[in-house]
Parts: C-alpha cells; structure tokens; sequence
C-alpha cells in the first residue's frame, strides 16, 4: 500500500465519486448486458432522456462508457471492464451486509 501514488489516491476517490450516484450505477449495470441507446437507457431505468443523456456525458467524459454509431443511433457501452469488476465487488458486498443485517435483526428479535 505504500508504493500507492497521491494521485492514483486521488482517482481512486474520483472513481466512487461517480459511482455515488445511484443513476450512473444503474446506467452502467444495464451496459453490462450489452449496448444500449439514450432510449433504451430511459426506458428500462426509468428516467427522462435528457437526464440520462446527462449521466452519460459524465460517465463518458471519464471513460467509463463508451458510444458507438449505428446509423444514426447512437449506442453506449462500458468503457472499461475494471468498472465491472468494482461494481460486482460492491454488489456483493452490499448484499452480503444486507444478509448480515437481517440475520441480526432476526436474532436480536429472538433474544427479546
């Protein structure tokens, strides 16, 4: 850990940053199945197109997705597959806290 530049601290910090955002998150677990238009995008995640066509200009803006032209659509896929991996991780975290808590809550309810 101590060979860790302050800049790549810096990125790593930027990086989730990012990923704080539940809209990009979820636009980039729907491009993890494959390409996807700004329509698409709005429609399976449930936002207006212009917000989505907003988190894209900040998630490709940092590379994290891709755009592709198909005629005159355009189509957004992820950037970089190191973003997949961070995501699965957090998932799985988030998930195994998830079940830790409500074993807790059980026991704690049979304590009573």
């Amino acid at each position: 850990m101590k060979n860790i530049s302050n800049e790549v601290l810096t990125e790593i910090v930027h990086i989730h940053k990012i990923l704080a955002n539940p809209s990009r998150v979820k636009i980039l677990l729907l491009l993890s199945e494959g390409q996807q238009n700004v329509s698409q995008i709005s429609e399976a995640i449930g936002l207006e197109q212009s917000a989505v066509s907003h988190q894209l200009k900040i998630l490709k803006a940092h590379q994290l997705v891709t755009q592709a032209r198909n005629g005159k659509a355009i189509n957004y896929q992820i950037g970089d597959s190191h973003i997949l991996q961070l995501l699965k991780l957090s998932i799985a975290h988030a998930q195994e806290l998830e079940s830790d808590h409500i074993h807790d809550s059980q026991t704690s309810s049979y304590d009573a």
